[in-house]
């Protein structure tokens, strides 16, 4: 392939030797990358010099950040060195930072408004759960109650993704109880679980737990719904939550070898997965990303069509 054939492409591609640019393609001399140019002299951000150091040591590099050009303009840009090849690619991904701070911003503002009004709603069932002491009432108000705090469940999902995905969330260390937390699970995915005629088997042989309650809860929930999304009807789900470990197993389609470098990767899903339940690929990136914010160690083992084993260290 002649290099001129790059010029089409939507990436600024750049071959170097060291530090200076050798050969540049019409997206990278738009940036100021022109040919015996220092990179240095063309470009920097706020991790400049450990991609030099990589350069300098024959390492690759690969990161995300807001770069500034000397000759006026500034991209968010997905920057990847292969030492290998002393080739720099960089990606623009300015719009897609932008759209993410849109979404970001939109679910602040839904959740602020959802939950004025949820908060008088649940402050008013507890009110009547108070009062009435008629037994098919008290039923009901208990349905309401679970569904209410499930709406605000599902807020604080909603803004959790949206933290995660700009790194931005913050440990909130407490003291709970594990069963609680599972029944949440449970009570969330109630619907999926009686569709497909699952059997959850619960073993836990602990009191309490310490951590970020809300983080242990979204990794057990996310960590449950894919392995109730992937087991075949009439089979068994088995958590077990400890101090020093969270597993869920299940019984279902499992993973090829071929995909389980990729599982954690935002949006990846693996070709079975697609044909065999919607999803968005994020649960396990979120997953992967709680655990890695706790101080967690996240494992897994997984036969193709056996079934798949995720376990979370928590000590």
């Amino acid at each position: 392939m002649k290099f001129q054939t790059l010029d089409y492409i939507d990436e600024a591609y750049i071959i170097l030797d060291k530090i200076k640019v050798k050969r540049a393609n019409m997206k990278a001399k738009d940036y100021g990358f022109n040919e015996n140019s220092d990179i240095i002299n063309i470009m920097t951000f706020n991790e400049i010099d450990e991609f030099i150091k990589s350069i300098i040591n024959s390492k690759d590099f690969n990161i995300n950040s807001t770069v500034y050009f000397f000759h006026g303009k500034s991209k968010y840009l997905s920057i990847k060195y292969f030492s290998k090849e002393q080739v720099l690619i960089l990606k623009d991904r300015t719009e897609q930072e932008l759209l993410k701070k849109v979404k970001a911003d939109f679910i602040t503002s839904l959740s602020h408004e959802i939950r004025t009004p949820l908060s008088v709603a649940k402050g008013n069932i507890y009110i009547l759960d108070d009062f009435i002491k008629e037994v098919n009432l008290k039923k009901n108000i208990s349905k309401v109650k679970e569904s209410l705090n499930k709406i605000e469940r599902i807020l604080d999902q909603l803004t959790l993704l949206s933290m995660a995905e700009f790194g931005s969330y913050v440990l909130k260390y407490d003291i709970f109880d594990p069963g609680k937390i599972f029944s949440d699970v449970i009570s969330d995915l109630e619907n999926k679980i009686t569709n497909k005629k699952i059997k959850i088997n619960f073993i836990s042989n602990v009191d309490y737990l310490k951590g970020d309650s809300f983080v242990i809860y979204t990794i057990l929930r996310n960590l449950t719904s894919n392995a109730i999304k992937y087991s075949h009807e009439n089979s068994t789900v088995k958590i077990i939550i400890n101090k020093e470990k969270i597993v869920v197993e299940d019984n279902g389609i499992g993973i090829r070898d071929n995909e389980k470098d990729r599982i954690f990767e935002r949006f990846y899903r693996g070709y079975d997965a697609k044909k065999y339940a919607r999803g968005s690929g994020l649960g396990l990136s979120i997953v992967k990303y709680l655990c890695e914010l706790a101080g967690y160690k996240i494992d897994f083992e997984s036969k193709w069509q056996v079934g798949t084993k995720f376990t979370v260290y928590l000590t």
